[in-house]
């Protein structure tokens, strides 16, 4: 099976491929890339093979894998000559879902609060709605649509409650509104070669009948229409009847038809929609991206760049912190699971009597807490960078030294004055002696202890093992020696994967245990990681 790199589409390919799994069949999941290779021929230049499918659609035409599943309102209504959609499975739900900060739902957002949508077909029934809110034209994939909720840049996104369930995101769901979706919205695509009869025949036992009749008719009815990828019409097949709209980009106009779910239903519908006005309401065959401007009131809210969009990338820690939500940000797909687990140890040393605690790691300060140590009254506190002084800083702790730039045990110790007295390092029985070694020669007695240590886990999820032998995501981040250590014990580096290390000891690490670095943050901040992916060249 074909697929995209994108954790949607990777878990819409899954779903499928389980199914077939269930029915005795042995399926791969094969990564298309989507850069680089697209100009094979000219099959892109086909009027038809979308700019979502145009990848998958060109692998299947050269015979780089058996079949691929789309979402289906991604996929233009005419045909490619060569290839048949074999089955439609069963819908998911059709709707459209709005996330918001506070739980907030549609009503309840305050005016002047900003929506973020790149369809105007959603914009178009909101402002019907709520014509005092400000949508902001988005892009990206769901997490990166998500974090700018999270990071306060928008007050809420709109997405399409499908692809939230199959990623198992619908808590992130705060309403479920009341529009018209695209036609197709919440359905897949089987799609294969169409002298592939035997892959054809296997795939068409997870046809859903009663789908493909409604989305079908949806989609004649935007077919008929003319409609283009950015014309605000909405179709929807639902309990024996077809609901279909025109509407216009400032909400004030609409045309609505509903008719019964028939073989004609879609041409009906649409034959309704024209004669009630729907060329005067709207732009039908409307597809050119820069029309966005017209209907947004701010198409650059956000405060970032989108550098990492179309990467796949894989954290192998748990899904918090600044990092993944910064990757996130910067339009990646981030896949964050551990591979190690944390143990605390009874530490051989104490914290009583220290002129300086230097704290190399937030989680240093996650153990001083677990194991009841308080930093003496008195002590000056030495932070290796921003996001341990920040969790600092959260316990009330002052931080009274921080190195600019770089986070790291080198550049704190170039950033300590010299001096005299006795500084307590607690931390990792993992950590380097670079910071303890520098400090003494600087004139201080140094007492350097672990309080924990990094164990490999006995096991990953299958799901995330089989993504990553088979070269799923594009990009692997090690942040910390025994990170790479226990992706090394545990999974290995298949051919072909990508390393980027957080900085120098992660770098040392890596290739000391043979493994090739692509590339190295120049520090030790979300900034610097961005930077050390941006540089990976595209599409290898």
């Amino acid at each position: 099976m074909g697929t995209r790199g994108s954790a949607l589409a990777v878990a819409q390919s899954e779903l499928v491929a389980d199914a077939l799994r269930s029915r005795g069949h042995e399926v791969e999941l094969v990564r298309i890339r989507t850069v680089g290779d697209v100009e094979r021929g000219s099959l892109t230049q086909v009027g038809g093979l979308g700019v979502f499918a145009a990848e998958l659609r060109t692998a299947l035409l050269a015979g780089d894998c058996d079949f691929a599943v789309h979402s289906l309102k991604d996929l233009p209504t005419a045909p490619v000559p060569g290839l048949v959609i074999a089955a439609i499975p069963a819908r998911a739900d059709a709707r459209d879902a709005l996330c918001a900060r506070d739980g907030l739902t549609l009503a309840a957002l305050p005016p002047g609060a900003t929506v973020g949508t790149g369809s105007p077909r959603r914009i178009a029934q909101l402002r019907a709605q709520r014509p005092d809110l400000l949508y902001v034209d988005i892009r990206g994939n769901v997490g990166t649509r998500l974090a700018r909720v999270h990071a306060d840049d928008l007050d809420a996104v709109v997405l399409a409650a499908a692809g939230l369930e199959r990623l198992r995101m619908t808590q992130h769901i705060t309403d479920y509104l009341d529009i018209l979706p695209a036609p197709g919205q919440g359905a897949l695509a089987l799609e294969c070669r169409q002298d592939d009869e035997a892959v054809a025949a296997e795939l068409s036992a997870l046809e859903d009948a009663a789908t493909r009749v409604a989305v079908e008719a949806e989609r004649v009815v935007l077919e008929n229409l003319g409609g283009g990828c950015a014309a605000p019409i909405a179709a929807h097949g639902h309990d024996g009847e077809l609901d279909a709209g025109v509407f216009a980009l400032d909400g004030r106009r609409s045309v609505t038809a509903r008719v019964t779910l028939s073989e004609r239903a879609g041409t009906i519908a649409a034959e309704e929609l024209r004669e009630l006005g729907a060329e005067e309401v709207a732009e039908l065959t409307a597809s050119r991206p820069s029309r966005l401007h017209e209907l947004h009131d701010d198409s650059s809210l956000w405060r970032g760049q989108d550098v990492l969009a179309g990467l796949r990338i894989f954290v192998p820690r748990a899904d918090t912190g600044t990092l993944v939500g910064a990757l996130r940000a910067a339009g990646a797909e981030v896949v964050a699971e551990p591979v190690q687990r944390r143990v605390t140890l009874r530490p051989e040393g104490t914290l009583d009597a220290a002129d300086w605690v230097a704290l190399t790691s937030p989680a240093t300060l996650e153990v001083l807490d677990e194991l009841r140590l308080r930093i003496p009254d008195g002590a000056r506190v030495a932070a290796v960078g921003a996001a341990t002084a920040q969790a600092a800083r959260g316990r009330g702790i002052r931080v009274d030294l921080m190195p600019d730039g770089a986070s790291s045990a080198a550049a704190l110790a170039d950033a300590w004055p010299e001096g005299s007295g006795r500084v307590v390092i607690p931390g990792s029985a993992l950590s380097s002696t670079v910071l303890a070694d520098e400090l003494r020669r600087k004139g201080y007695a140094v007492d350097q202890f672990a309080i924990y240590t990094m164990e490999p886990l006995d096991e990953v999820p299958g799901k995330l093992r089989n993504e990553y032998l088979r070269c799923l995501f594009d990009v692997v981040v090690i942040l910390a020696g025994s990170m790479g250590r226990a992706v090394d014990a545990l999974l290995g580096w298949p051919q072909g994967v990508r390393v980027v290390a957080f900085g120098p000891p992660s770098a040392a690490a890596l290739r000391h245990l043979g493994v090739e670095v692509s590339a190295e943050a120049r520090t030790q901040d979300p900034d610097g990681l961005i930077r050390a992916i941006a540089s990976l060249p595209k599409g290898q």
